[in-house]
């Protein structure tokens, strides 16, 4: 019996071993396959901040593969495989239906342990899904736990009794040092991941977590390098935009604001801040810009909207379409410049040339007259033809001289003529230039009097005397008989004053500015009957502005007083 009782003893002891090592095994099996599972999940999601998704898929497997001492797997959204460290991707079937891969596309990132189709052993794999929607999969090698228990049976029927209570603590203990550095491991990886200190490789007691630690601790440093970079790209790229004289701004293809610049926000109005990621309807309510943006987005080229802008200026905006690739989806770009000179240049010119037509339509039209009436054979007197022949030498005498005007101030406004500078003495230009009105001064009955300093100076000497002799003559032209014409060079700490005065009629102060404007005359018939083109003041205006001078005009019931300030050189 007591063999009997032994015997069943035993059966029970042993069953109960059975079951309890049956369990176990199962328990122990089903905590290890998660933790691996998970610990891969990390894995796979530190080497997924790495992988460049512009890079080469199967080099980087490789190189991951390496580092992390794992299978790497790149699998593309439809589930064809594009890179693989221990296959080759190219005869791998595809893995869209993978128990991972399916669970990745669904939330982000899947695990499974199965056996493997391509290698034909048992694996664990976790699976992250990155931003341009292909698959970075991790995959390691697990037998699992009833695989190692066969081979140690023996062992544990032979030391049934002996280690018993002995295997519980030591299990429990090998459990512990497994388990607390993978999980100091993997709170690492998350301290990493949340841009924390690095892992602390040397504290960890297995050289391949170290080796693990070293590999993290070196892709976070990579991208933090790699986040820092475009960092600094996008500030030097915002302060370049802020920069620029014209308006930037990038749409997505909803019309959302991506880009604004400043100078587009002081043209709409608007904050950066309030109106980044909103529709355009909220920086600006120009329809005719709306309109443009629609109609370039539906049927693509180029339009130029007129925009209003701050200070009554005109921009132009340019509205084009932005492909990145040849995909239709696209953004679209508004660029806004400032065109308000361009368009009164414009306006100018027309007005120019118009009066310019006019003031030569007069001589021409006479000189017509009168030479039509020379060659009609009629028999005219002497001196009558003596007087034609006169009015046609004044008339072509004063169109030679309204061409030679028009063509200077046409040239000073363009910038095509360019004297040469020389150091001269402005005194003595002035001198010459009155010199040179004497003897119109005296055929008017206007006395001419001349107060000239010294002012050595870098000028075109050409220049200096149109602006000279246009102010001499003008006010002697447009004087009264038995006036007066008083010229000055007055010098006083290192600047001077060119003063011409003349006892005319007082310009009105309504006038005071159009004076200098292109054809402009107060008395239309006095100027042509004094011989003026009506550019005189015009060309003073250009010719100071070159020299870096400010013309001033001061009247008084005495008379008219024009001066001219030359700055300190």
């Amino acid at each position: 019996m007591r063999k009997f009782i032994l015997r069943h003893m035993l059966a029970v002891l042993a069953a109960g071993l059975l079951i309890f090592g049956a369990l176990s095994a199962v328990l122990f099996h089903l905590r290890i396959s998660r933790r691996v599972q998970s610990d891969l999940l990390v894995v796979a999601s530190t080497m997924a901040y790495a992988y460049d998704v512009e890079g080469d898929p199967q080099g980087q497997a490789e190189l991951l593969a390496h580092a992390a001492r794992v299978r790497v797997t790149v699998v593309g959204a439809d589930g064809e495989v594009l890179g693989d460290s221990d296959a080759d991707a190219a005869a791998m079937e595809n893995h869209a239906e993978r128990e991972e891969l399916a669970e990745a596309a669904g939330t982000g990132e899947g695990t499974s342990v199965r056996a493997s189709g391509t290698l034909g052993e048992q694996m664990a794999y976790a699976a992250v899904r990155l931003p341009n929607g292909t698959f970075l999969r991790a995959g390691a090698r697990y037998d699992g736990l009833f695989a190692d228990a066969v081979a140690v049976v023996p062992a544990l029927a032979a030391a049934l009794a002996a280690a018993f209570f002995a295997a519980s603590a030591a299990a429990g203990r090998f459990a512990r040092s497994i388990a607390a550095p993978i999980q100091t491991l993997s709170q690492g990886f998350a301290e990493v991941r949340a841009g924390g200190a690095p892992i602390q490789a040397e504290d960890l007691p297995y050289e391949e977590l170290r080796a693990m630690a070293g590999s993290a601790n070196d892709m976070a440093e990579e991208l933090r390098r790699n986040v820092a970079r475009v960092s600094r790209e996008k500030a030097r790229i915002d302060t370049i935009l802020d920069n620029m004289d014209e308006g930037f701004v990038l749409l997505d293809d909803a019309q959302n604001i991506l880009l604004i610049n400043g100078a587009a926000c002081r043209t709409f109005g608007c904050e950066a801040s309030a109106v980044r990621r909103k529709n355009l309807a909220y920086a600006t309510r120009n329809v005719a810009l709306l309109d443009a943006v629609s109609e370039v987005q539906k049927h693509g080229g180029r339009l130029h909207p007129t925009v209003p802008m701050p200070n009554n200026r005109i921009g132009r905006a340019t509205v084009s379409t932005v492909r990145p690739d040849a995909s239709d989806e696209g953004g679209m770009l508004i660029l806004i410049a400032d065109v308000t000179e361009q368009r009164m240049a414009v306006k100018s010119r027309q007005r120019f040339f118009e009066a310019a037509s006019h003031e030569l339509k007069t001589p021409i039209t006479s000189i017509s007259g009168f030479s039509e009436l020379l060659c009609s054979g009629i028999d005219l007197p002497a001196d009558q033809r003596r007087d034609i022949a006169e009015c046609i030498r004044k008339e072509s005498a004063r169109m030679t001289s309204l061409i030679g005007d028009i063509i200077m101030i046409s040239r000073l406004e363009s910038g095509d003529i360019a004297f040469p500078a020389e150091t001269l003495d402005l005194g003595d230009v002035v001198r010459e230039c009155c010199d040179a009105v004497g003897a119109l001064a005296s055929q008017s009955g206007v006395t001419l009097s001349c107060d000239i300093g010294s002012f050595v100076m870098s000028a075109p000497r050409s220049e200096l005397s149109q602006l000279a002799g246009n102010l001499i003559q003008n006010a002697v032209r447009y004087n009264r008989e038995g006036g007066r014409v008083e010229v000055a060079v007055r010098v006083a700490h290192g600047e001077a004053d060119l003063v011409v005065f003349n006892t005319g009629e007082p310009i009105p102060d309504k006038y005071r500015e159009r004076v200098f404007e292109r054809f402009f005359r107060i008395d239309k018939g006095r100027s042509k009957a004094a011989g003026g083109t009506g550019l005189g003041l015009a060309i003073v205006k250009h010719v100071a502005a070159n020299l870096g001078a400010a013309v001033r005009l001061d009247t008084s019931p005495d008379g008219n007083t024009f001066t001219v300030h030359f700055p300190k050189q």
